[in-house]
């Protein structure tokens, strides 16, 4: 083969190759997980017993030796709940399976990690990394950055990698949350819009400010806010609606979890949306600071809630994946 025949041989496969993967994509690194199995949700809550509205179903403590793991902070598995995707609030994705006995999480599999990277390359410091929230559709994925009150939306692959990430316009009233109190739960409608709600950008009657944007016509509605539980992730429910998870912490030593069942009928322009508590627990239970939420179908057809904690990379906390099933 000539060398100009040899050139334009090249040439053609590095275009194919920039075609076949979104734009400005960082190399994916593979790093080791460990898994430590929880058997017991509590004292009196081993695998198969009913806490709240929920039944437990098993859980994971996860450690790294890779110092960039950790921080998880957004979360979603793929519809049969086979493999996942996190966000740490240090800028990375996190991908890799889910390994199971049956309906009980025992491990994950093949995991790597890349940094997320904005229009500009990887998201500046911690002020722009701190990435809170994800949703993922498709080819299509969202991630919320709290401190700087903005969504990206990225193209992903066929592996689940994805490509620089794109700001979405949001409301200028979107764009106002206080700092480090923004928005640190997204999850699309069933019509395809993204639902934002803010952790600590309260309305005038002290309720939790939250907008649907990307609709034909953006709106804002707010979350019943409760006992000063803050909303820290959300996620569509497989059959309608949405789990909405909500943290309570009163320095030093008080911790709560909830978790809230959303009516979508009940969102809409100007409306305070409430529902019912499918779980509630404290430093009694095992929890830590649970930041992500994702629900999927398992193939017995039951509901699966899975949660995630950010350890704050602090040795006194955990990273946690926990698995609950919601009864029909």
């Amino acid at each position: 083969m000539s060398l100009l025949r040899l050139s334009r041989a090249l040439a053609a496969l590095a275009l194919g190759a920039a075609l076949a993967s979104p734009p400005g994509r960082a190399e994916a690194e593979p790093i080791t997980v460990s898994a430590t199995r929880i058997d017991r949700f509590g004292p009196v809550t081993p695998i198969g017993a009913r806490y709240g509205a929920l039944v437990f179903l098993g859980g994971l403590q996860l450690r790294s030796d890779d110092p960039s793991f950790g921080g998880l902070s957004g979360l979603r598995l793929s519809a049969d709940g086979t493999r996942f995707t996190a966000v740490s609030d240090r800028g990375f994705w996190f991908r890799g399976a889910v390994e199971r006995e049956g309906p009980t999480p025992v491990g994950l599999s093949g995991v790597e990690k890349d940094a997320i990277e904005g229009p500009r390359g990887a998201l500046p410091g911690r002020r722009g990394s701190d990435t809170e929230a994800l949703e993922i559709q498709g080819r299509s994925a969202w991630v919320a950055s709290e401190r700087v009150n903005q969504v990206l939306r990225f193209a992903l692959d066929a592996q689940g990698r994805a490509g620089a990430g794109r700001a979405i316009a949001l409301p200028k009233d979107a764009r106002s949350a206080p700092f480090n109190e923004g928005f640190e739960a997204i999850a699309l409608t069933e019509g395809g819009a993204l639902m934002m709600i803010g952790e600590r950008f309260l309305d005038a009657a002290g309720n939790n400010r939250a907008f649907v944007v990307g609709a034909k016509k953006p709106f804002a509605f707010s979350v019943k806010r409760t006992d000063d539980f803050s909303p820290t992730d959300a996620a569509r429910l497989p059959g309608g609606g949405f789990v909405l998870l909500e943290r309570r912490y009163v320095p030093p030593l008080s911790l709560s979890i909830r978790l809230r069942r959303l009516n979508e009928a009940d969102i809409r322009p100007g409306a305070v949306v409430d529902g019912p508590v499918l779980l509630e627990a404290s430093l009694i239970q095992t929890i830590d600071n649970f930041e992500g939420v994702s629900a999927h179908r398992a193939p017995s057809g039951a509901t699966v809630i899975t949660l995630v904690s950010d350890d704050n990379f602090s040795r006194l906390q955990r990273t946690l994946l926990m698995e609950f099933q919601l009864p029909d």
